[in-house]
């Protein structure tokens, strides 16, 4: 009996714990699909995948990977606001939002908040792109209202008071003047840099469209 387990029980189990001890250090991916990353950021590109047992240089496990060309796109990644990249992948793109107390329009510069979307949507309910009311608790007061003399109110938030008198042609009735000025029926600012397209002016939202839709001289600069 003992000779038996010296010739035949033994060696088998020695066999056996050497292919396991092998086995355990094995790293190769069992299913064999690696997923290329291309940026070294920890997370593949499902597009492009090689199916061998270990792991290819320049390929990972992971293939959720939204933009495998910028090391700071990946699931979990921080998301940067008012840039068009959805750096954290999850299909939402975060916009700064000024808060709208009185719905004029304009947004209170010192209340503001961060609020993920989806591309193309509106600002959230009582939020809206822009900072440029001076009084959020008067719709009448913003930088489109009419200045209303000897009330010593800036109405038109232009920073001076019952001053106006001079009035713009708004030809494509956006609330915003031209540089021509009207004779009758204009508006108390001169703030349009394209009088003939209403989505045009100075807090319109830039988009990526090669437009300067918010007149500030530069072409979507958000992109």
């Amino acid at each position: 009996m003992k000779n038996r387990f010296l010739k035949i029980i033994l060696p088998i189990m020695l066999l056996v714990t050497a292919v396991f001890i092998i086995g355990s250090g094995c790293t190769g991916d069992p299913s064999g699909d690696w997923f290329e990353d291309a940026d070294g950021d920890g997370y593949g590109d499902n597009g492009s995948y090689n199916s061998q047992y270990d792991q290819p240089q320049g390929y990972v496990a992971d293939n959720t990977d939204c933009d495998d060309t910028n090391a700071s796109v990946y699931p979990g990644a921080t998301e940067i606001p008012d840039n068009l990249i959805d750096e954290d992948c999850n299909d939402l793109h975060a916009f700064t939002f000024y808060h709208d107390e009185d719905g004029d329009g304009f947004g209170n510069s010192d209340v503001s908040e961060v609020i993920e979307i989806v591309l193309g949507e509106g600002a959230p309910e009582n939020f809206v792109t822009n900072n440029a009311d001076c009084n959020d608790k008067d719709p009448n007061i913003n930088p489109i209202a009419d200045e209303i003399y000897n009330n010593e109110i800036d109405d038109n938030c232009n920073g001076e008071i019952d001053t106006d008198d001079i009035t713009y042609v708004d030809a494509d009735g956006d609330g915003y003047g031209s540089q021509e000025r009207a004779e009758k029926d204009g508006v108390y600012n001169s703030l349009d840099c394209d009088d003939t397209n209403i989505y045009i002016h100075p807090y319109s939202t830039e988009i990526k469209n090669d437009i300067d839709d918010d007149c500030d001289g530069i072409v979507d600069e958000v992109s």
